[in-house]
Order: C-alpha cells, then sequence, then structure tokens
C-alpha cells in the first residue's frame, strides 16, 4: 500500500486542479459570455464556478466540462436574479418618489437613481430595507445575518457615498 502524505495529497490536489482549469477556465468563460454579453462579469462568475470547484474537488475524481457548465448556470442565474432585483428597485424607488407627492423634480428623481446604482448590491439591501421598508438596524442585522454594529456602519457609508454624488456637481457636456 502506499499511502501519500498530507502534503503529497495537497500536491496532488492542487495539480489536478489545475488541469482541470486549465483546461476548462476558458470554456466556462466563454458559455457564460453567451449568456451575460459582458466579458468581465463572465469572468467573475467563472472564478466563482472554479471557486465552488475547489472547495468540492475529489482529486480521484476531478469535475468535468458538463459539471463546471451546470455550476455556471447557477451562478449565472444568480446575477441575473441580483441584476433583476436591483433594476427592480430602482423602478420601485423612481415609482415611488413619482407618487409621494413630495415635489421632487424629474432630474432629482434621475440622480438619486444614478447615486443609487452606484451602490454594492449588499448596500442598496441595506438602504432598501432601512429607508423603504422601515427596518431598524437590529431588523436589517436579522434579516441579512450580520452584526447590528455592520449594519450601522454600512448604512453610513452609503449615505455617505449617495450624499456624494448627489452633491457631485454635473459637468456640462459630459455624457458618461
Amino acid at each position: 500500500m502506499n499511502r501519500k502524505t498530507p502534503f503529497e495529497e495537497h500536491l496532488f490536489r492542487d495539480a489536478v486542479f489545475r488541469e482541470m482549469f486549465a483546461s476548462n477556465f476558458s470554456r466556462v468563460v466563454r458559455y457564460v459570455e453567451g449568456q451575460t454579453s459582458n466579458r468581465a462579469v463572465a469572468e467573475d462568475i467563472a472564478a466563482e464556478v472554479f471557486r465552488v470547484a475547489w472547495q468540492k474537488l475529489d482529486p480521484e475524481e476531478p469535475f468535468g466540462l458538463p459539471w463546471l457548465i451546470r455550476t455556471a448556470i447557477h451562478k449565472t442565474r444568480d446575477y441575473q436574479r441580483r441584476e433583476y432585483r436591483g433594476a427592480r428597485v430602482m423602478a420601485t424607488l423612481s415609482l415611488l418618489t413619482a407618487v409621494s407627492g413630495t415635489g421632487v423634480s424629474n432630474l432629482d428623481r434621475l440622480a438619486l437613481h444614478e447615486a443609487m446604482s452606484k451602490l454594492s448590491e449588499n448596500d442598496l439591501q441595506i438602504v432598501r430595507l432601512t429607508y423603504w421598508d422601515g427596518l431598524t438596524a437590529g431588523e436589517v442585522a436579522l434579516v441579512l445575518r450580520m452584526k447590528e454594529g455592520a449594519i450601522w456602519t454600512r448604512l453610513h457609508r452609503a449615505r455617505a457615498q449617495l450624499r456624494a454624488a448627489l452633491l457631485e456637481p454635473v459637468k456640462a457636456g459630459s455624457h458618461e
């Protein structure tokens, strides 16, 4: 019986993963890019697929392309759901602002929409849960499984980011 040391097992697992990565990464990226039409997003999702593969890898039975593509399908759907939810939040925000009767101008609504689109998904969710759903920081912490202090910190940073974006002067003739 030729038993491997833990170090040899680690080297073997690493070599198997490297081969799997070298053989399949570009194909997974190409698949995801076909679904998202965005190379950078495709590379991020493919990296996530291979992170999962590394966590679950049995070097004696490495994953083939079908498993990697199936995982990419799930990760791509997760990405598309997040994008859809973000777009829905922005649409809801615009609708709420439009019907609230607060006298907010269309230009101000557009500026708020743009500023909120720059927030991370987590920060946007914290802002939404706090201001649109009326949850306390403690309740948001329970929903997102975070510490209340972290919610306050993230909310403070998100508000500062929104404030900076809304107070940023518009440059004449700039089209971003």
